[in-house]
């Protein structure tokens, strides 16, 4: 079973939002204000203010921020379900791994393939990395 995803179509702006969010100065440079969203609904608000054109499924009913301290390590780790689903859609036949839209600019606009005996790898590596990355 495929679960939906969020999609982001503006990386840029969405991580605009979040510096936003963490730092309290608005790094989206707009003049509009965005406090820490409290609710699924005030989150979706503000990523249409903000321009970030992200989808958001219905699935999602709830929204939960941690600011993580600097002595504090943080491991966030995603559903099981989430796994599987991914695990499952990277076994299926011609299935690549998806790599955001905003890497092809870091490959001089060629879109970078994972070799088909590296995406378990790389899809270990990168839920790897999402766990405990720290702003790079």
């Amino acid at each position: 079973m495929a679960i939906e995803r969020m999609t982001v179509t503006n990386h840029e702006r969405w991580g605009n939002l979040v510096k936003t969010w963490s730092t309290g100065k608005n790094y989206l440079e707009d003049g509009n204000e965005y406090p820490i969203p409290e609710s699924v609904d005030e989150f979706k608000e503000q990523l249409a203010k903000a321009q970030v054109f992200m989808t958001v499924p219905e699935r999602f009913t709830q929204i939960k921020f941690v600011a993580q301290d600097m002595d504090t390590i943080v491991v966030r780790l995603p559903p099981k379900f989430a796994i599987e689903d991914s695990e499952e859609r990277l076994s299926q036949p011609g299935a690549t791994y998806p790599i955001p839209p905003f890497y092809k600019r870091l490959f001089n606009g060629i879109d970078p393939v994972i070799p088909e005996s590296e995406k378990f790898k790389v899809h270990a590596e990168r839920i790897g990395d999402y766990t405990i990355s720290y702003c790079a």
